[in-house]
């Protein structure tokens, strides 16, 4: 049995391909796994996992508070993590984002250096995110650059496009250890999939965060109001900032409803079979957006609905043979709703986190 160490510095319920990549790689006998996180300050339901032999969490620090405290909460993350590997002595490590990088490098630059490592990236991060961000996140990249990428057996991204700019942001990298870890939903999901005909009003649903300032919700709710009753919106979704939850409060439509107590993430199929069309409304004014094909496109098309992305995100065109329609957000006046959706809207899909995760897991197992 391989003993596994899994770091996951943000909290794991705002991220469900972790809590995937848990629930199906706790299923295999032949690992012993272990993760070090931190608790949710969202409000969130709390994951659990009985067949992980243990989830460690820490505080999370609260932007609200002062830097000492924050600093001691941070702080008390990385020295229980580092002493938790110490004494489980794991096999592989497997950490997620160059936020967990600290008990990590330093254990294994310090107290194990036979232990093998894996990375992942939930997101996309250049060179020059890092040079403007956190101080010591620059710091703990340098490490990553230094030793870390070097030592690593996997390095994943969740799509071809965002391992093609790491590849160019770090050309010295081996090109062997990159893969792609896509982020698809739970394969029971497909189980849910709606075969039902177009519903009249149309019926669209938007599950997850967002901003004013970096969707096109704004667009999207004066064009649902103008279509006067033919098309229906409901918004489902946790901790939006104080502008974005002013304006969905203070919308006067009978066609948008926001449900701010959000969703649990395993009852989205319960939800999305009662809606026709899913919504990917990012403006993608990053790399990171730009080349995304987000959970929620995979989430949508499992469970049966076409989905409707703005056209500035490159990541989701692969996919357009696959009841996936680009809109122009910023003209969406001139789109033409009623012919997109006659499109077939029931496909079997085969996109599942148990196919997806195959690969890492046997890596580990070996």
């Amino acid at each position: 049995m391989k003993k596994i160490a899994v770091v996951h510095y943000q909290p794991l319920e705002y991220y469900p391909p972790v809590t995937n990549f848990l629930d199906v790689a706790s299923k295999n006998e032949n690992l012993k796994m272990r993760i070090w996180t931190t608790h949710n300050l969202k409000k969130r339901k709390v994951y659990v996992q009985e067949e992980v032999d243990c989830i460690s969490r820490n505080k999370m620090p609260n932007p609200q508070e002062n830097a000492f405290t924050r600093l001691r909460k941070y702080m008390g993350f990385n020295l229980r993590c580092l002493i938790g590997l110490v004494f489980f002595k794991p096999d592989r490590i497997l950490y997620f984002e160059t936020y967990s990088v600290w008990p990590v490098y330093m254990y294994l630059r310090f107290f194990n250096k036979k232990a093998e490592l894996f990375i992942h990236y939930h997101e996309y991060f250049n060179p020059q995110w890092y040079h403007e961000g956190m101080k010591i996140l620059k710091v703990y990249h340098r490490w990553e650059i230094n030793f870390l990428y070097k030592k690593a057996l996997w390095i994943s991204q969740t799509n071809k496009d965002r391992i093609q700019l790491f590849l160019e942001d770090y050309p010295k990298l081996d090109s062997s250890k990159m893969k792609i870890l896509p982020n698809f939903p739970p394969g029971s999901w497909s189980h849910n999939s709606s075969k039902a005909k177009v519903s009249q009003p149309l019926l669209t649903v938007y599950i997850g965060t967002l901003t004013l300032e970096h969707s096109y919700l704004k667009e999207y709710c004066q064009w649902v109001m103008s279509q006067n009753g033919k098309v229906i919106f409901d918004i489902y979704g946790f901790n939006y900032n104080a502008i974005t939850l002013s304006f969905l409060k203070e919308l006067d439509s009978p066609f948008i409803r926001f449900f701010e107590e959000g969703v649990d993430y395993k009852e989205i199929p319960l939800v999305l079979k009662n809606y026709d069309v899913g919504l990917i409304l990012y403006t993608a004014q990053n790399e990171n957006f730009k080349y995304n094909a987000s959970n929620k496109l995979f989430e949508y098309l499992v469970c049966g609905l076409q989905v409707w992305y703005s056209d500035r995100m490159l990541g989701i065109q692969p996919y357009e043979n696959l009841n996936v329609v680009k809109v122009d957000f910023d003209n969406i006046n001139d789109f033409e709703f009623q012919r997109v959706t006659e499109t077939e809207n029931c496909l079997e899909m085969d996109f599942t986190a148990e196919a997806a995760l195959e690969p890492i897991i046997n890596k580990l197992v070996l």
